[in-house]
């Protein structure tokens, strides 16, 4: 693995009546207080500002969640969520960060890795047709590379 991005394959869930969902996944090194190491992989979701997990996770990282920031987020159907908001340490292809996180006590709650304090650090690149994400840092030659072609189609 590169030190200036990583390839993920989509990942899948399986429906009801045995369909197969795809969607836009990263694997996500998490570390607990004790810094054992595991790792998920989240949903990237674009339009979410804040990553998130839920607030069952909040024990396995070491963590309370309550001794979060209480914060209320609005789900894409528009239903009010309440959650805690924490710094949590991670890891995305071998680069480690800390990012903020809101701990929901929805059950039903996906885990997700939002934009803030990911977007502006990585390109985030899709490619529906294979199925797979590209999380590239900044300021590598191949971050370069994208913006010349951005700068072309611009």
């Amino acid at each position: 693995m590169s030190r200036s991005g990583v390839v993920f394959p989509y990942g899948i869930t399986l429906r009801e009546g045995g369909v197969l969902d795809t969607f836009p996944a990263a694997e996500i090194s998490f570390f607990s207080r004790t810094d054992e190491q595991f790792s998920l992989f989240l949903l990237i979701d674009s339009g979410a500002t804040i990553s998130a997990l839920p607030a069952s996770d909040a024990p396995t990282l070491g963590m309370d969640k309550s001794e979060g920031i209480p914060m209320r987020i609005a789900g894409i159907d528009g239903k009010v969520m309440e959650g805690w908001r924490h710094e949590v340490k991670i890891g995305i292809g071998g680069i480690l960060l800390s990012i903020p996180f809101v701990f929901l006590e929805n059950k039903e709650t996906p885990r997700i890795l939002g934009r803030e304090g990911v977007f502006d650090r990585f390109y985030i690149l899709f490619q529906e047709a294979n199925r797979r994400t590209s999380v590239i840092s900044n300021n590598t030659k191949e971050s370069r590379a994208i913006d010349r072609v951005l700068d072309i189609l611009a």
